[in-house]
């Protein structure tokens, strides 16, 4: 039988080497401070845009971990809405998508004010706004009342990786965890979150929606840090996409020692992928804007513009005569002239590979980084590294003091 560290004496006193830490808090804080800088080079449109996306996908896939899908275009539409979009469709997704949406803008938005045991009851309501978890009734915006285990494999060969304390601890082990997340801090927001998550989790205080809920949590978090300004990135994506080996961490930390330096590192590590990926957004964004800025001075026939909407939008795979004369309807002729034009405007450019194997991709956006985008990158590292909130200087000074603790 496993020892799990809620067991411990030293129960809920979490500690960790902030020297195996620095690369990583380095490393966040400079991309923090690069996706700050080059949101400023977006409009206001683009900025609101980007993050209707990005908090979509932070749903999405915090709801597809635990086996429940949500439809991506409901969540992005009220998104959309909320922030107020151009054009946004007015019309409700439904009382269960809305509920979700609003738990992610109060976590991100609202993160000055304090976590309560109200305010996560709230959103454990919104979670259910049914009253139900599939078929079965469900004890909403209050503590479970049963023991609860985590539990895989079929009815004769069912494995447990995880108990929870006692119910009859769940109010106490909460009141603990709200006052360690409301008390002021000097170790850095991201650390703090990845603490928050794995804690949360390991309370499990309700009879289901732990697992959503924790990612919430870890995203109000991480908003203490920077609550004028905050940073938008989806860590479920990046937990999604490496679930197994997320839950093996989560074990591990659920029964080791009251040590979590492990988890922390690698809950940073899915940070800085999240920050990568938003980077990587940003700079396909501002290619895009540079190209149709270039698109303005020329003269382009329907097919043309048509296609290039696909390939600066939703357009999978490489571009090839084929493609082209099947989507915009054309002989395989008016195809080949289609994009020589636009091979001779410098707005395509041919692969390396010929015969069946050749395909056209956009310069700006496939290439290397224009001009536009360089300056930009420049533009943001220079924000980086002056800035009091996530900069370099910022996060040595947090490091300074937490090493002389």
């Amino acid at each position: 039988m496993s020892t799990y560290i809620w067991q411990l004496q030293d129960w809920p006193v979490f500690t960790f080497e902030i020297e195996n830490l620095l690369p990583l808090l380095t490393e966040i804080a400079r991309l923090q401070g690069k996706v700050e800088g080059l949101s400023e080079q977006l409009g206001f449109v683009q900025s609101k845009e980007l993050e209707a996306r990005v908090l979509t996908d932070e749903i999405h896939n915090s709801h597809r971990i635990e086996n429940e899908v949500l439809e991506q275009l409901q969540i992005y539409t009220s998104l959309c809405r909320r922030l107020q979009l151009p054009n946004a469709s007015i019309r409700p997704s439904g009382d269960h998508i809305e509920g979700v949406v609003e738990n992610l803008l109060d976590a991100l938005g609202n993160s000055r004010l304090p976590l309560t045991e109200e305010r996560v009851f709230t959103w454990h309501i919104r979670l259910f706004p049914q009253r139900l978890s599939g078929p079965f009734l469900l004890q909403v915006g209050r503590y479970r009342i049963a023991p609860i285990e985590v539990i895989s494999g079929s009815f004769k060969n069912q494995k447990v990786w995880f108990e929870a304390p006692p119910a009859d601890l769940v109010p106490h082990a909460m009141q603990s965890f709200f006052l360690w997340i409301n008390e002021p801090s000097n170790i850095p927001a991201s650390v703090r979150s990845a603490i928050a998550h794995l804690w949360f989790l390991i309370i499990h205080p309700f009879e289901d929606g732990n697992g959503r809920l924790s990612r919430t949590v870890s995203d109000y978090v991480f908003n203490q840090g920077n609550p004028g300004n905050p940073v938008f990135f989806s860590i479920s994506k990046q937990l999604k996409k490496r679930q197994q080996e997320y839950y093996k961490m989560l074990h591990e930390a659920q029964t080791g020692s009251m040590d979590c330096t492990p988890w922390i590192v690698w809950y940073l590590q899915r940070i800085q992928e999240a920050l990568q990926e938003v980077l990587q957004t940003i700079d396909r964004t501002l290619q895009v804007r540079q190209l149709y800025h270039k698109l303005d001075r020329l003269t382009l026939n329907e097919r043309q513009q048509e296609m290039i909407k696909r390939l600066t939008t939703d357009f999978y795979g490489g571009l090839t005569t084929d493609k082209w004369a099947k989507l915009t309807k054309c002989s395989h002729d008016s195809a080949i002239r289609d994009i020589k034009d636009l091979i001779n405007m410098g707005i395509l450019k041919k692969s390396e590979a010929g015969g069946r194997s050749t395909s056209y991709y956009l310069i700006s956006i496939d290439n290397a980084p224009n001009n536009e985008t360089i300056k930009s990158m420049q533009e943001a590292e220079r924000l980086a590294s002056n800035s009091d909130i996530t900069g370099y200087h910022a996060v040595d000074s947090l490091l300074d003091e937490l090493l002389q603790d």
